[in-house]
Order: C-alpha cells, then structure tokens, then sequence
C-alpha cells in the first residue's frame, strides 16, 4: 500500500483515491488527489466498480500527449466518456464528432467550423454584447439574483440559438432539455432515468422540426448548413444530422455557462483580483484564460488505446480507457508557477480546459468573447458583490457545474 501526504496534511491510499465518485465532485475538485496522483503515479491505474478501470492521466504533458496522437488514441472505439456505452448507443455517438477520429472527424468538423471562425463570431460580437447589456440590465431591477439561471445560463444559450436559428420562444425549454441530457448524474436535475431519455427524445424531435421548418423556409443558420453540408459527396442523414443538432445545442450552452458561474465565484474568493478588474476591465482577457484555467468546465475526457503504446514511461495495452483530468493538467507545476494561486496576471497560460489537438473545442473563440464581454458588462453594472448562501455544486465527475448561486449586489 503506497501512501503519500497530501497538500492538506491528510494520508491517502492510491488505490483508496476514486475519481469516479461523483459526490466527492459535488464538494470540489480533489486536488490533493490530483496532485498525489501527479507526483507518485501521473500515469495511474484506476479501478472502477462498474467497469475494467482506466489510465488517469494527471500531467500536463501527458494530457497533451493522449489529445493529439488521435491514431493511438481513439475517440471512434469506446466513445468520449468513461462508461462504456451499449452498442447501438456507441452507433449513434461515433455520428458526432466528439465520437470521431480522422479523417471523419475533420470532415464533419469542418461543416460547422465555418460558423466559428473569428471572422464569424466578429460578426455576431455586436448582437451579444447588446443581449449581454439585456440580460445583466435587468439586475438593476433588484438587489439579488440567483446567478446561473438568471445571467449565466441565458448568453450562451441565446448565442447558440442564434447560430442555430431556434425562435426565442423556444429556447429556455432547450435550455431545460439539454441541462437535463448532459447533467444527467445529478439526481435533482434527472431524478431518474427515463427523466434524461425523455429529455433526449423530446430534443430529438425537436431537431426533426427545425428540419422540417428550415428545409421549407432556407435560412443562413447553422441548422441550414448542416441539412445542405456533404461528406464524401453525400448529405447527412436524418440521424447524422438529428445528433450533431443535438450536440450543438448541448455544448453551446453547457461549457460557457459553467465557466460564466465559476469565473464569478473565483472573483469572490479572491478580492483582490477582483478590485483589480473593476478599475482596468482591460485584464479581463487575461483573467478569462486564468478562470479557465483555475475550473476547467469539464472534468475528464476519454480515450482508447488502438495499440500497445507508452504514456509517461508506462505501457498502456491496446484496448485500455485512458481519462484525461484537466483539473491535474492545467495545475501542473511543471508548467504553471504557484499552480494553486489564482492570479490574473498569468501569462503565458496553456490551459488545457478547451482541449488541445483534433477535438480543441470548436466554441473556444465564442466562448472567449462571451465571458469578456459578460465581465465587462457585469462589473460596469453591480458592485459589493456577496455571496448569499454557499453555491450549489452539480453532482458530477464529468461537468464541473454550479447549479445554483445566490448573490446579492448593489446597483453602480
């Protein structure tokens, strides 16, 4: 039994660290887990009750490693996430890019990557600063809110909806949907479930009607782009085209709202930084990528090994599961100095929170430009910012979300 001293003093058995415990998320990241792991086993063998275990990859080198050799490690072979999906749902994730190795996956990449260039985003920037100057607007009305549902869920949601062409007074219900799909470990948000399956189908036919409506009624959407795009000289099939739809929806809103709610909360921890960004809003692109960095809005990813191959000096069998926890890797002291100090002066800062290699997030220059705009609008707005009850954290060890934070401010 190997046992080190963790940062906070306590003693832990490697094989008694569980990744896999959904409630210990709940609290906080483990990093006194992550960082035994880096310093005594960074390539770890992890056993799991409800599957063969897994490679936890803790360093920074090694996450980069895994995400950009896509032949040694496969997304296509046992899917994005840690459980092994049944095989029809294998089918069905192996559409998606996020389920895809090249050269699919870059054909079907470069459908949607056209709507996310900087020349694109350029041209939607004005409409969601507008929307962004909407939604924070209204907390001049009041002297409380609960951050998430109230400012932090509702840009990004807006910003995909747009992409996508869904009418606004469609979106808060997508919004529920795709909470409900992604989030689906959490008990209060799919207390069972039939409660995400339903949930999946009802945004499944959702997706057929939006078809429906923009194959009668063209329009320059993404959903028009997607019906019209071809690969290998084909169009999408109606399932193709229903789960990329799909996807899109989900992580256009889900990734970008998580870091808008921690960013917010990392401020509060850390005041300083705060004053600081109130009198020179020109920090706020550094302190983005530092949010970024500090909580990562997904906790892991996965891969397969296609071979018999080596990571960090340990050989990994073909057929292994091999997580990347980006919690370890974007606090690795290797690249980061004082990695467990927040500090919105960090530069450079090769956070790994969007990926790296053929999956780096297709969103990320969006998203970026979300948060600082939303910073920008959020701190010219309200001050004496506080915290009104401890937030509520998602029961979860693949989203990093807060589901419910109450704060109370004053008006500037």
């Amino acid at each position: 039994m190997t046992d080190q001293i963790t940062s906070q003093g306590t003693r832990t058995a490697l094989e008694d660290i569980d990744l896999t415990d959904a409630s210990v998320w709940e609290q906080a990241a483990p990093h006194a887990w992550l960082d035994q792991l880096r310093s005594e086993s960074p390539v770890h063998w992890h056993e799991e009750s409800d599957g063969p275990g897994f490679w936890a990859l803790t360093r920074h080198e090694d996450v980069k490693q895994v995400s950009t050799s896509p032949k040694e490690f496969s997304s296509w072979v046992g899917g994005p996430l840690r459980l092994d999906p049944p095989d029809d749902g294998l089918d069905q994730v192996r559409m998606v890019i996020i389920g895809m190795d090249p050269p699919e996956h870059r054909e079907f990449r470069n459908i949607v990557a056209k709507a996310f260039t900087p020349r694109m985003i350029s041209r939607l920037a004005e409409s969601l600063q507008l929307e962004t100057a909407r939604v924070v607007g209204e907390l001049r009305e009041g002297t409380r809110c609960e951050f998430v549902t109230d400012v932090a869920a509702r840009i990004p949601m807006w910003s995909i909806s747009e992409l996508m062409g869904v009418p606004p007074e469609d979106r808060q219900r997508l919004y529920e949907l795709s909470h409900a799909l992604i989030d689906d470990q959490d008990p209060e948000i799919a207390p069972t479930p039939e409660t995400s399956l339903e949930g999946s189908a009802e945004l499944f036919g959702y997706a057929t009607e939006m078809a429906a409506r923009e194959r009668a009624n063209p329009s320059d959407s993404l959903t028009s782009m997607l019906l019209e795009a071809e690969v290998d000289g084909r169009k999408l099939n109606d399932m193709e085209y229903t789960l990329f739809f799909m996807f899109l929806i989900v992580a256009g809103n889900e990734t970008t709202r998580t870091a808008t709610s921690h960013g917010l909360l990392a401020l509060l921890e850390h005041r300083d930084s705060l004053d600081r960004l109130v009198a020179d809003p020109d920090l706020i692109p550094l302190a983005v990528e530092e949010i970024l960095r500090w909580q990562p809005p997904i906790h892991h990813f996965r891969r397969t090994a296609t071979a018999d191959v080596e990571v960090g000096g340990q050989k990994i069998a073909k057929g292994d599961k091999v997580l990347m926890w980006y919690a370890g890797a974007n606090r690795d002291p290797s690249v980061f100095d004082h990695p467990h100090t927040f500090d919105i002066d960090r530069s450079p800062n090769p956070q790994l929170s969007f990926g790296i290699g053929e999956h780096f997030c297709l969103g990320a220059n969006l998203a970026r430009l979300s948060l600082r705009l939303l910073f920008t609008e959020l701190l010219a707005t309200i001050e004496n910012i506080e915290l009104a009850a401890p937030p509520r954290r998602l029961h979860s060890n693949l989203i990093n979300g807060i589901k419910e934070m109450q704060i109370t401010y004053d008006v500037r």
